[in-house]
């Protein structure tokens, strides 16, 4: 920003009024914006002076460059750390670049080994048929997936009609040395955990991807970096120009935890501390205001549009007081609702009201997001608790052992009992449950009065 004064609202304007069509930028302009989202790495694109030469050639021959990103259907969720890639190809697409999305449903068998200590579990056919059903859904959040510039590829395509000769001669292009040399592999070989023939070969894979479509880019996170490399060795092994490598940083997770080197813990499904993209927006906004402050600058950075000047700039400005860090963070929780829900104001502005509902100065006790939810009588209120949080009954006992589940009692919640739990829901209900701090619920008798 340029002012002296920092406009928090002309901010938000630009932030959840992305560009549409960035196709008239000039090369050096999108190199900047590219660039602009890079990870923290060393030498995060391989290489720079390529890229801006590709960049001027397309704009001097009209043809756009093809810019692949692949992601494994390993699970039915697509978290918001996923989204890092999907939003920078998203920019590509603007730019007027062709993607090539690549769903590894024959790599997705296999399971990528980059920075994991044991195997993945393997997965079916069915299994993985049945994650693929809702990527799409998923990344349409994201990416304009009806658009003509994007192609949609499955790479059981090409990979079952590999034959043996072919794959031979591909591994003898390969050395076994510069693979067993990657750290995640070393590690989970001296620890003794094993590493399959299959795993060790994933790179491979992944850069026979690339040998067919022939991309003049490829994207992924920073954990992708040394496959890439594969990709680009067997591009060139194949006669081809090898694909630039562009990493981005993996999203730090929503608890702030650190690992055993301080570095804050990524966003995964493991580590619990993760948002799906598919979450509501009331939950998605309620979720974004609990992260910790030095997250959302880490979030600011890789999930919206913010230029580093202007990050810098509200840095600055919640550093000496010209703005509150709440007002900072409910920006970015604002920018975050819209980016995975079209950017729909009205969408944005519910979840905004459900959240200052719970939590804000005019908070209510009962918010107008409480689910209503019908209960059998005859049967304990943790059966309906454990089938509408998604969590175990042994997970909801703890969770009231822990005070976390709450009973509207005249004017304010107090925590329920394990024998309220327990107890036939007639002894309860009609009743008003808090579960944790954003999460109600309107139990009713199935035929009883309203509560």
């Amino acid at each position: 920003m340029t002012t002296d004064i920092l406009d928090l609202k002309a901010l938000e304007e630009k932030l959840l009024s992305p560009e549409p069509d960035l196709r008239g930028l000039t090369a050096e302009q999108q190199y900047e914006r590219i660039m602009s989202k890079v990870a923290d790495h060393p030498e995060p694109v391989v290489t720079q002076e390529d890229l801006l030469e590709r960049l001027r050639h397309c704009k001097k021959t009209g043809r756009p460059l093809k810019v692949k990103f692949g992601i494994d259907p390993t699970g039915p969720e697509i978290h918001i750390g996923h989204a890092v890639s999907l939003l920078n190809i998203r920019l590509f697409q603007r730019m007027g670049h062709k993607i090539q999305l690549v769903i590894g449903d024959f790599t997705g068998m296999i399971g990528d080994p980059s920075g994991r200590v044991d195997a993945r579990p393997a997965l079916t056919d069915e299994e993985i048929r049945q994650n693929m059903s809702t990527y799409e859904e998923q990344a349409a959040r994201i990416i304009d997936l009806r658009s003509q510039d994007i192609e949609r590829h499955y790479n059981s395509e090409w990979m079952n009609r590999l034959d043996m000769r072919q794959w031979v001669r591909i591994l003898k292009g390969v050395s076994a040395s510069t693979l067993l040399q990657r750290e995640d592999i070393r590690t989970r070989l001296k620890e003794g955990r094993g590493l399959s023939m299959a795993e060790l070969e994933y790179a491979l894979f992944m850069g026979y991807d690339s040998v067919v479509l022939v991309p003049d880019i490829e994207v992924g996170g920073v954990d992708q970096y040394l496959n890439m490399h594969v990709c680009r060795q067997m591009m060139s092994n194949a006669g081809q120009k090898p694909e630039i490598i562009i990493s981005y940083n993996l999203l730090a997770g929503t608890t702030g935890a650190r690992d055993v080197s301080g570095r804050l813990l990524k966003m995964s499904k493991s580590y619990g501390n993760y948002i799906p993209v598919t979450s509501s927006p009331e939950d998605m906004f309620g979720k974004v205001m609990s992260i910790p402050d030095e997250v959302m600058w880490v979030w600011y950075r890789e999930l919206t549009e913010i230029t580093p000047e202007e990050l810098e700039r509200l840095k600055g400005a919640v550093e000496n007081g010209e703005a509150h860090p709440k007002d900072a963070k409910q920006l970015l929780a604002r920018v975050v609702v819209g980016t995975f829900n079209h950017f729909d104001r009205q969408t944005i502005d519910k979840a905004n009201a459900d959240f200052n509902e719970k939590f804000g100065k005019q908070a209510v006790l009962v918010p107008d997001s409480t689910r209503v939810v019908e209960i059998d009588p005859q049967k304990p209120l943790i059966d309906a608790l454990s089938r509408e949080t998604g969590q175990t009954k042994s997970q909801v006992r703890r969770l009231v052992q822990q005070k976390g589940i709450y009973l509207l009692r005249g004017d304010q919640y107090v925590p329920i009992t394990m024998e309220q739990l327990l107890s036939p829901s007639e002894n309860s209900a009609p009743c008003i449950v808090r579960v944790g701090k954003r999460n109600y619920f309107n139990f009713r008798l199935s035929g009883g009065t309203e509560g």
